[in-house]
């Protein structure tokens, strides 16, 4: 697939993602207990408002319950970093589920350059770029520090204190 092919995939990928999380958050009276998304507003400069962690799997498997598992764990650092976590399987799983309809599973596969009955994760940043990937196996730590290292993150880090220390 071409460069230029897979960053117009990207891109309406986005677009429609935005486009979902905010007709779900302006429908939606109640916030999801594992998954809060605040709208922040329209794009600002081509930034999502968002950094997102993908997670494509063959079935909802134990790797998949314990990546979810994960997010509860660190539900606090995830939102703190604008974090927004959607799962995908290949038997149509996916979480949040509202999102069923929305996304095509072999469509995704294909953009992201995914292999059959693979698991694999990827942290897409808000400026829509993948900033990493892993497997079944996911290193919390790596992630938290992918994004403090991002410069956008860096600026949120010096506009105030974490919320999420004890």
């Amino acid at each position: 697939m071409t460069l230029i092919l897979k960053s117009t995939l990207l891109i309406v990928f986005t677009g429609w993602l935005l486009i979902a999380f905010n007709a779900h958050a302006m429908n939606t009276h109640t916030s999801s207990p594992t998954y809060r998304f605040q709208t922040v507003g329209q794009h600002y400069h081509g930034y999502a408002p968002h950094r997102r962690i993908l997670y494509f799997a063959p079935s909802k498997d134990e790797h998949v319950d314990n990546f979810l598992l994960g997010t509860l764990s660190h539900q606090c650092a995830l939102e703190e970093r604008d974090v927004v976590i959607i799962v995908f399987t290949e038997d149509g799983f996916v979480s949040p589920k509202w999102l069923k309809d929305v996304f095509d599973y072999n469509m995704l596969k294909h953009m992201h350059d995914l292999s059959q009955g693979d698991h694999t994760a990827i942290l897409i940043g808000k400026d829509g770029t993948e900033k990493l990937r892993w497997g079944t196996q996911t290193d919390w730590s790596l992630i938290k520090s992918t994004i403090d290292e991002m410069p956008m993150r860096q600026a949120e880090m010096r506009s105030g204190s974490s919320r999420c220390t004890l």
